[in-house]
Parts: C-alpha cells; structure tokens; sequence
C-alpha cells in the first residue's frame, strides 16, 4: 500500500519532477562552462601572438613590473621558501582574481569586462615573458598557459560569467531576476570562487616552488 501511495501522490511527481530539471540545468550549464573555458583558453593564445599597442605598453609594463615585485617580496626562510610564502602570494593572487571573477559575473558588464581581462592578462604575459626570457617568450607563455591552475582560473570565471550572461537575460525578457536563479547564481559564485581559490593555490605553489 506504502509503495502504491508513493506512486499516486502527486507530491512524489512535484519532486521527481523539480529533481529532474534540476539535473537538466545542471548538465547544460556545466557544458556551457567548459565551452567558455575552452573558448578562453583559445582566445588568450591567440591575443599573446598580437603586438603590444604602443599607446597601451607603458601602462601595461608598469603592471608586469609590479607583479614581478610581488614575486620577488615571497617572505622566504634560510632553508628556502615555505607553506607561509605559498599562502601569502595565494592571497595576493587570489586578491586580484575575486576583482575579476565579480566584474565578470555583473549582469551586461561581464561581457565586456571578461574579455578585456584576458587580453589585458595575454598581453601583460608576452611582455613579461619577452622581458625575461628573450626570444623564447612564446614557448614560455604557452607553456604558463598549459599550467593547471589556468584552466581552473578560466573555469572559475567561466562559470560566473555564463550565470551573469542569464541573468542578463532574465532581466531584458522580464525585468526582474527569478528567485530560483538567485539562488543559483549566488550558488554559482561560491563554487567560483572555491575553484579560484584551489587555482590560487595552485599558481602559489608553482611560483614559489622556482624561486
């Protein structure tokens, strides 16, 4: 009789039912991220082998300065850099990266800011790779680029950005946000953030681990 009960209830549908969408919207945005991760990936190759604007490179040379400062600050001890030099630059780096990941999820300016961050990053890279290493920048700027901690930073903003891009939606169809997707979108950004900080860490590491 219980299992009968269960079968008729239409409370038992509602849930089914809500569980199976839930799944759904899961599936398509978790697509929809790593396309736009991949897609990230793809662009930030092809903007490292675009010139530097001359009316930009100063300002962009200046940036590439002060994070080789930071770098080189990494408190270390006698015997080499420690886990408290990994969870210091963690800090700044992920510092930095939460300012990138909230513009991109900001509904209508993720848009823009998103891709104007990763050719601000792509082109701070060539300059500081070519100030360091010469002619081989481009092998050593692919090869920053196939670190992990860079498909999970391109991830974490992927994610926020995809979610803000609905949003966006949601609010030129019916001027408002619906309370489901709040609720996701701010799921959305924890998860963001979370994977950022692993990248951080990640980043964090490899950088000391040279020093």
């Amino acid at each position: 009789m219980g299992i009968y009960a269960r079968h008729v209830d239409p409370a038992y549908y509602v849930r089914h039912h809500h569980l199976q969408w839930g799944l759904g919207w899961f599936t398509r945005h978790l697509i929809a991220w790593f396309v736009v991760a991949l897609a990230s990936v793809g662009y930030v190759a092809y903007v490292l082998h675009l010139e530097v604007p001359p009316a930009l490179r100063p300002a962009l040379e200046s940036v590439a300065e002060v994070l080789a400062r930071s770098a080189r600050s990494v408190p270390t001890t006698r015997g080499g850099p420690t886990w408290v030099s990994v969870l210091w630059l963690t800090a700044l780096i992920l510092a930095n990266n939460v300012r990138v990941e909230l513009l991109s999820a900001a509904p209508f300016i993720g848009v823009v800011a998103y891709p104007l961050s990763l050719t601000v990053t792509a082109w701070v890279l060539r300059l500081v790779a070519t100030a360091r290493f010469g002619w081989r920048w481009m092998e050593v700027a692919l090869e920053v680029l196939r670190m992990p901690h860079t498909y999970l930073e391109l991830l974490a903003y992927s994610i926020v950005l995809v979610e803000g891009c609905v949003a966006s939606y949601y609010l030129v169809r019916r001027g408002d946000i619906p309370e489901e997707h709040v609720r996701r979108y701010a799921v959305s950004l924890g998860v963001s953030l979370a994977v950022l900080t692993v990248a951080a860490l990640v980043e964090a590491y490899e950088i000391v681990s040279q020093l």
